[in-house]
């Protein structure tokens, strides 16, 4: 671990905290509870330290300087570009009862603890709904999100306040409330396609930025052309006439004609042959009931409140 050389490197080191969320991925007779943190590590100078593994320890307080940690979790964390994620808990099980009052988080390395203490100002929220078993919701209101996850396990790990963009109602929600959006568009095996900005490229030639947003586009072919060759002329050759005279009698001989034609009828002593050389072309329809890329389908989810 590095945790020697940064003290020695740098006297002081400081935490951003960039994130806090609350994470409860199981009720709370299944699993204890876990709060999510994400932090950077920065030296005294403001460069971000080294990639690795780095020993610190977690502590809750009730103050926000000095005092005794009333919780201490010891974990060896990755940072990655000076970031690193821990679920707090995940050693030493949080208790539910230190968050009837505002807490500090502290993390120490080495001997050393960053400063200044974060606040957790909405951790004892999160515990209640932690007991009432469910989970703090992600994201914010209008945010899409596709998932691998079937919409019960989904809303396990995401919380209740996202719902399937399968054409519901939703006028109970904040989306409607403060947006005005009172349905769900049904977005079950449609592609989604960004809206078009005021002075951009124009790539969706039916839209503009003025355009409803989340409405359906029909199915449609670009305007093409086919081309296809027509040409089957033909021709019938049919001799006509009599054959040499052979009575006796000195009859004569008839000369035998030869007609080349198209599409007409020829008579002659009585007798009648169709030369017509119509013919026909068929073209036979091939492919699938629709046109589309190589895809992969996932779940989609909308939060609405």
């Amino acid at each position: 671990m590095k945790n020697q050389s940064i003290l020695h490197n740098s006297a002081l080191l400081s935490i951003a905290l960039m994130a806090l969320a609350f994470l409860f991925a199981a009720p709370l007779h299944a699993q204890s509870p876990r709060i999510s943190v994400q932090g950077t590590l920065k030296s005294s100078s403001g460069a971000t330290v080294d990639d690795g593994n780095y020993d610190v320890v977690f502590n809750l307080y009730n103050q926000e300087t000095g005092g005794t940690a009333l919780w201490s979790d010891p974990a060896t964390v990755e940072v990655v570009g000076g970031v690193y994620n821990y679920y707090l808990g995940s050693n030493t099980p949080l208790v539910a009862a230190h968050f009837d009052s505002t807490l500090y988080l502290g993390v120490k390395i080495g001997n050393y603890e960053l400063v200044p203490r974060t606040e957790f100002s909405y951790a004892p929220y999160a515990f209640s709904v932690a007991v009432a078993q469910k989970v703090v919701c992600s994201g914010a209101v209008g945010d899409v999100k596709y998932s691998i996850l079937e919409p019960t396990k989904f809303a396990e790990v995401n919380g209740p306040c996202w719902v399937p963009m399968d054409g519901r109602p939703i006028t109970q929600y904040e989306l409607f409330k403060k947006h005005g959006i009172s349905t769900i568009p049904d977005a079950g095996g449609l592609f989604i396609r960004a809206q078009e900005f005021s002075g951009g490229a124009n790539h969706d030639p039916d839209r503009n930025s003025n355009s409803p947003i989340a409405t359906i586009q029909a199915d449609s072919l670009k305007s093409h052309a086919h081309t296809m060759s027509k040409d089957g002329k033909h021709s019938h050759k049919i001799t006509l006439g009599h054959d040499d005279d052979d009575s006796g009698d000195g009859g004569s001989e008839d000369d035998w004609t030869q007609k080349t034609n198209v599409g007409v009828d020829i008579t002659m002593h009585g007798g009648s042959v169709s030369m017509e050389g119509e013919h026909s072309h068929t073209i036979n329809a091939t492919g699938h009931l629709e046109t589309r890329p190589k895809n992969i389908n996932l779940w989609i989810y909308i939060r609405v409140d």
